[in-house]
């Protein structure tokens, strides 16, 4: 699963391993060995954040998806592991880190517009959320991989992708408008200050008073002097 250049995942996968053996004494697993060490280190890599192959995970578990969704929880629950997955939790999962940064900005929006939601912390909506983005950022995505992170059905999951549709074609696209907006009169204010600044260099500096008087009263005195020596070099020749 390409996870041999990942000491810590091992570690990770070992040790769930054995406290799944502690907690599991009076609860019997309907899993093949191979199967508990494939979900111990799917689950090692969700905590660590480290990406992890699902496809393949399944075909090394032997187990059906839906065998191997259903013992996932179980031992999320055994293992006290049930962590709601956050938007950085999927993208990382499943490669998507491109997105991320779109999806918290799509998921921050549905909790501005929903207001006061009961279960806006559910993973359906950070899922639906990485969904979007990739959407937007014309980022290809299957649906049967985030779906699971969702704990929504299909037809739960349709319902809430076209309430999502709604609410972007709305409000995104005004929260676009308003950000090119403040845009324009940022660089509409900067154009004025450059322009006020200019003219300001361009209009000369007015001299005190005093400093004036003082210049002229030198000019005088250095004229009178020139004169003076002027007369004096008449009267000698």
């Amino acid at each position: 699963m390409g996870l041999n250049d990942e000491p810590n995942v091992l570690e990770k996968t070992t040790e769930l391993i054995r406290l799944l053996e502690l907690r599991s004494t009076n609860v019997p697993l309907q899993i093949n060995e191979y199967g508990k060490i494939v979900l111990c280190a799917d689950l090692a890599s969700s905590l660590l954040g480290i990406g992890f192959d699902k496809e393949q995970a399944l075909k090394l578990s032997a187990l059906r998806k839906t065998h191997y969704v259903n013992n996932k929880r179980m031992f999320e629950k055994l293992l006290d592991l049930n962590k709601i997955p956050s938007v950085n939790d999927i993208c990382v999962q499943l490669s998507l880190n491109e997105v991320s940064r779109k999806a918290e900005e799509l998921l921050t929006l549905f909790k501005a517009v929903a207001g006061d939601c009961d279960d806006a912390d559910h993973p359906q909506y950070a899922a639906m959320a990485v969904f979007h983005a990739c959407r937007l950022l014309k980022r290809k995505v299957s649906k049967t991989k985030l779906m699971p992170f969702s704990n929504l059905r299909p037809s739960q999951w349709q319902q809430l992708e076209h309430q999502w549709e709604r609410m972007i074609e709305k409000h995104h696209k005004e929260t676009n408008v308003a950000s090119k907006l403040n845009d324009q009169v940022d660089l509409h204010q900067d154009k004025n200050a450059s322009v006020i600044k200019q003219k300001r260099k361009e209009i000369p500096d007015i001299e005190d008073y005093e400093n004036w008087k003082s210049r002229m009263i030198s000019l005088a005195e250095a004229k009178l002097q020139q004169l003076e020596d002027e007369g004096e070099a008449n009267c000698r020749s």
